[in-house]
């Protein structure tokens, strides 16, 4: 059966169109959507769903993200030290190093929140949390209730994350079982993580990443592997867009405007004064 979008997921597409997903693409919206379905497993009201979170989370975090970069923004993220061993000795060089961790960076991001909705749309019976601190989603099994939180990896999450979850999952457990239903929390990264533990002191379950994938494929062990065509199918195209036009773009903007700042007047790099604006 169909399952409406959870509301927290609506909040966050709110109506945004889909067509500029399939135009960056050039792939029909019917048979991109038959993909999605037919890769996925879910009904095709789902898949669409999950184009419109591609779009607005990968494609319209990144758009926004490499709309401009600010010099004083790039210098600050520079490491003069770094640039030494590496060799660089080009304001441009410099400028294209600062563009492509830009934009690793911006992926990251855009990628972690993309896996987040692809969790919610797919798990069986995801819905929004009744209770919502800490949890991504929720699935309810009876009088039992699973909270989600999910994650890119498995080293996400510092250790004052980890007490702050833990003391949610006291509070969150407390009020279920006032309802007479039993909770349980789980932190879910989407790779590297080998195995399901619980650590001493510990109140979630740290989900090893194939299982989690398993649990939101309805017991497909190779689900992750499914979800990574569907996020190469929705987003390859727009970041091949992103390396052949807005990445050298960019890089010829950021080295015009650094060349004064940091640059000796013929291209190069002036160390001396690259020093002085880092730590003046």
């Amino acid at each position: 059966m169909a399952r409406t979008l959870p509301a927290v997921l609506t909040r966050v597409l709110g109506s945004r169109p889909h067509s500029k997903t399939v135009a960056s693409s050039q792939v029909n919206m019917p048979t991109i959507k038959a993909q999605v379905a037919s890769l996925l497993a879910i009904p095709a009201d789902r898949a669409e769903q999950l184009i419109v979170a591609a779009e607005t989370l990968y494609i319209g975090k990144m758009k926004e993200r490499f709309s401009s970069l600010r010099i004083n923004d790039r210098l600050k993220r520079t490491n003069p030290f770094l640039l030494r061993i590496r060799g660089l000795s080009t304001v441009r060089e410099w400028a294209a190093m600062q563009v492509q961790t830009a934009l690793f960076a911006s992926e990251e991001e855009a990628v972690g929140h993309l896996l987040e909705a692809i969790a919610k749309i797919c798990h069986p019976n995801a819905a929004d949390p009744k209770l919502p601190d800490d949890f991504d989603y929720e699935v309810v099994n009876g009088g039992e209730v699973v909270g989600y939180q999910v994650k890119m990896s498995w080293d996400c999450m510092p250790m004052s994350s980890r007490k702050n979850l833990s003391n949610t999952i006291r509070q969150v457990r407390a009020a279920y079982e006032r309802q007479g239903k039993n909770f349980t929390g789980v932190f879910a990264s989407c790779y590297g993580r080998a195995k399901t533990s619980k650590q001493p002191g510990q109140e979630y379950v740290s989900l090893a990443s194939r299982e989690f994938w398993t649990r939101v494929g309805n017991g497909n062990a190779n689900y992750d592997a499914q979800v990574g065509n569907v996020c190469a199918l929705l987003c390859s195209e727009f970041r091949k867009e992103i390396q052949q036009k807005l990445v050298p773009d960019l890089v010829n903007k950021l080295a015009a405007e650094a060349e004064q700042s940091i640059g000796d007047g013929s291209g190069n790099l002036d160390y001396q004064k690259l020093f002085r604006r880092i730590n003046p």
